[in-house]
């Protein structure tokens, strides 16, 4: 069992920064389950707006009049330079300028460059104000059509366009998500968590071991390769399984859960993830990376992942194309068993033991390629040396 003391002696010296990279994602781990527990309710946004009616004709007053509904009108600002600073500053969110000849272009259909707006942030409201602005000038087109003059079109707009039906919004009772709720929250991000913590510090203590001169001292022993690779194996799985647990067990504590019932699959589930993370990094680590790149393909495979396969986005609001490349990693899986126990998908017993089967299928893949890259990489060397 010397390598796996070696091994395990140069986690231990790694450990403090384990600790740090443990305490960091829990707290985030945390904060993102309560934002997402927390509901908000909605309403309308009021725009401060500068509206400068250079027509002055009963076209241009009905547009002032429409745009002002909802929201606060500011009255024009002394020159161009004052409206773009107090736009850059955000003091004003929405400038319209009503060119002369708007009332006349407007009566004879044209559509084309009849108003001047300017904004900088695009958002829904502002896009809002857009909509108003076609609905006015659709409508006034409508009336003009029907019958009715200038003057009396652009007063039917405006009756059409205010006469909107009462609108309540019902939005049930603030209900706090209970503690199973938010602990399946924390174990959907779970992923991207397990996969940052165990990358960033099993890769590095694992490229130590496999540096040449501790390599070849190691062939050079009475060790075979075989009892090499499983000591590896079993002190990574030993540091997986203390990394694992710490979050298992604080999860539940903070969430004031007892694992009972279904919540025991959730607990295999992130097991058989987290074994899946930690053979990615002994495959990751038999090509002796730098620090550097260790990083690099962290960031790539815990974003990339949990992007593609609705860790930080809910599955069912990404595209069937998305969802379609998802199916062929892990997180997809791990993540759908998650919404089968939360009940988004009905529970199904073959759908669990899929979800599962196909995690394990990624570690049993991994390990035999960790096992034919280890030979490739020391077998040939060692008989050489013989």
């Amino acid at each position: 069992m010397q390598v796996f003391k070696a091994f395990l002696k140069i986690l231990k010296s790694r450990f403090p920064s384990a600790v740090i990279y443990i305490v960091l994602f829990f707290v985030v781990g945390m904060l993102m389950t309560r934002s997402e527990a927390t509901e908000s309710a909605w309403e309308k946004v009021q725009l401060k707006m500068v509206v400068e009616d250079l027509d002055n004709t009963a076209e241009s007053r009905a547009l002032a009049e429409i745009l002002g509904k909802g929201n606060e009108i500011i009255p024009p600002l002394a020159s161009e330079d004052d409206l773009t600073d107090a736009l850059y500053y955000t003091t004003v969110d929405y400038a319209v300028t009503i060119p002369a000849g708007f009332g006349e272009k407007l009566a004879a259909g044209e559509t084309a460059g009849l108003l001047e707006t300017r904004h900088i942030h695009e958002s829904y409201a502002t896009a809002d104000v857009e909509m108003l602005i076609g609905k006015f000038v659709n409508t006034y087109g409508a009336c003009r059509k029907l019958g009715y003059n200038s003057p009396e079109a652009a007063n039917e707009a405006v009756k059409t366009l205010s006469d909107t039906p009462a609108v309540e919004m019902l939005q049930k009772e603030t209900e706090k998500k209970n503690s199973a709720e938010l602990l399946l929250i924390f174990f959907r991000y779970m992923p991207y968590i397990l996969l940052c913590v165990i990358l960033n510090m099993l890769c590095p203590a694992l490229v130590v071991m496999s540096k040449k001169d501790i390599r070849f001292r190691t062939d050079c022993s009475g060790i075979r390769p075989s009892s090499y690779t499983m000591q590896i194996f079993a002190a990574s799985a030993l540091y997986i399984g203390v990394i694992w647990l710490i979050f298992v067990v604080a999860g539940g504590a903070l969430n004031g859960v007892m694992y009972t019932g279904r919540l025991w699959l959730v607990v295999l589930n992130s097991l058989v993830f987290a074994l899946f993370t930690g053979v990615l990094a002994l495959f990751i680590s038999e090509f002796a990376p730098s620090e550097t790149v260790v990083s690099l393909m962290t960031q790539l495979c815990s974003l990339g992942m949990c992007f593609l396969c609705g860790v930080f986005v809910d599955q069912a609001l990404l595209g069937n194309g998305v969802l379609r490349v998802a199916q062929f990693l892990p997180a997809y899986w791990y993540v759908r068993l998650i919404r089968i126990v939360n009940g988004d998908i009905p529970f199904d017993g073959g759908e669990v033991a899929l979800a599962l089967g196909i995690q394990a299928g990624f570690v049993a893949v991994l390990v035999m390629l960790c096992i034919l890259v280890h030979r490739a990489h020391y077998a040939g060397p060692a008989r050489k040396m013989a």
